[in-house]
């Protein structure tokens, strides 16, 4: 894994309505001398950055406005961690799309992440 990337993808399972990742962060990223060097942490902006190119891998890339909802950093992400993200997209009744996803990173029961995203007319 290059020293520039800070997730390695392991494994997928994509559906219509549910994507999953299983996913490791790479220890020798450089991000992490700078952020922090006593206690690397994944920095929130990339975390979210990764979310959102996992929706567009579900759907295709969706353009224009988005809005974070009820994002929460629960724990820090560190160096070498082997972490689930999962992404469900809302289906509105009828079973037409509404443009919402929610999301979760977590490892077994712990969560280390969790929110929603918003694109286009679903805010």
């Amino acid at each position: 894994m290059s020293e520039f990337e800070i997730f390695r993808v392991d494994h997928l399972i994509v559906s219509d309505s549910r994507f999953e990742v299983f996913f490791t962060i790479n220890t020798k990223a450089v991000i992490f001398t700078e952020h922090f060097p006593d206690f690397p942490v994944v920095p929130g902006a990339c975390i979210v950055g990764f979310v959102f190119e996992c929706i567009e891998k579900m759907d295709k890339p969706i353009p224009g406005l988005f809005l974070l909802q009820r994002i929460a950093f629960l724990k820090p992400i560190t160096p070498g961690l082997e972490l689930h993200l999962v992404i469900d997209k809302k289906i509105g009744s009828g079973g037409c799309e509404v443009g919402k996803y929610n999301f979760k990173i977590c490892q077994e029961v712990v969560n280390f992440c969790r929110g929603a995203i918003s694109f286009g007319d679903s805010q």
